[in-house]
């Protein structure tokens, strides 16, 4: 029985998934039957493709201490300590917050200084190109408008830009026997592809993964071989059939989103909350589908019907409260990463197949 992990996007929730995976490389979980997970394969989407390629990237024969690696990328690279600190992950452009905090310039006032030029000339570039293409473009005043209007220009992703290519070994991708996918949105076509362990060139490695997690809109799509690549999570946000393609029998599943009636309906309505509450319902209904149809698959199997596939087993993970919505997935504070990994240890833990919905073949 070959083993799969599953890692699905959610931004800043994916501290959710260092937690879960901590109990399930221990043996602590009874889906393992307590014992320590050894997997086939690695599948993983947005947040999810960065925490696979940088597990896979520090597995040199022990799980539990890629793990603790990549637990110090989150607590101690990507974490924010405070309101007003800055995160290892994205920076705003220009964050005025932080200039309130006078240890900013404490030891020296040049860095922070530079920081707000080098916005202000970024930022005076893009608006003059998008109010260029407002005069000339052709059509409705409405559109038009609307073109003019872009968060990633008051957004930059330099410092995941870094951090991945610091935390991603693209030769032991390349090079090791568990089998990677990750999976992208090809942004013009609007296909996914799932880049396997070979596709992780030293050229393309960082790249791959920067792609699974560009969020449009948010992050700039990034360019692999001519073509321009966006967040995964937009057609495959929890890649089930990469793992069962690379032959996996049992999946371990970990997705981000709550149950969308653990989500409280707000009584004063809000654009990003009903966003939010968009996106969970979205993606709960996907993994409903995909799930009912693993169901069926292993129902033909037991009845002899179906003799080209195989039987599998399936077990989620997800947390069991309201994890923020979009906001949350942009909340990068240290306590609040800690706590979502807490969680994910402890539900882990006490996993129940019949509350969490798990895929049995009988």
């Amino acid at each position: 029985m070959k083993s799969a992990l599953v890692l699905s996007g959610g931004g800043a929730n994916g501290a959710y998934e260092l937690g879960v995976m901590k109990a399930l490389f221990k043996g602590e979980s009874s889906s393992t039957n307590r014992a320590p997970l050894e997997l086939a394969s690695l599948a993983g989407t947005s947040i999810g493709a960065f925490n696979a390629a940088v597990l896979l990237s520090g597995y040199q024969g022990s799980w539990p201490d890629a793990v603790a690696a990549l637990e110090h990328i989150w607590f101690d690279r990507m974490a924010a300590d405070g309101a007003l600190s800055p995160n290892g992950v994205f920076r705003y452009r220009p964050n005025f917050l932080e200039w309130v905090d006078p240890m900013r310039f404490a030891s020296n006032p040049m860095p922070p200084l530079r920081e707000l030029a080098d916005d202000a000339s970024f930022i005076a570039r893009d608006w003059m190109a998008r109010l260029s293409a407002f005069v000339s473009a052709s059509g409705g005043l409405g559109s038009r408008f609307a073109d003019l209007i872009d968060l990633s220009t008051f957004l930059t992703p330099e410092p995941s830009d870094t951090l991945v290519h610091e935390a991603v070994n693209a030769a032991r991708l390349r090079q090791s026997p568990v089998a990677l996918s990750i999976a992208a949105t090809a942004w013009a076509k609007g296909l996914i592809r799932v880049f396997t362990n070979q596709e992780f060139t030293d050229e393309n490695a960082d790249r791959i993964v920067r792609a699974s997690g560009a969020l449009p809109g948010i992050f700039p799509a990034v360019p692999i071989e001519g073509e321009l690549y966006v967040d995964g999570g937009i057609v495959a946000n929890t890649p089930l059939k990469p793992a069962i393609d690379a032959g996996a029998d049992v999946l371990h599943v970990i997705y981000l989103d709550p149950a969308p009636g653990a989500i409280p309906v707000r009584p004063l309505g809000s654009t990003i909350g009903a966003m939010g509450r968009m996106f969970v319902a979205q993606f709960a209904a996907t993994m409903r589908r995909d799930l009912d149809v693993a169901a069926r698959v292993n129902r033909d199997v037991a009845k002899g019907k179906d003799k080209s596939n195989r039987a599998l087993t399936i077990h989620l993970y997800h947390p069991l409260e309201d994890a923020g919505g979009v906001l949350g997935m942009l909340d990068f504070h240290l306590d609040r990463l800690k706590l979502l990994a807490e969680h994910g240890y402890k539900n882990t833990i006490g996993h129940d197949c019949a509350r969490s919905g798990c895929i049995i073949p009988k």
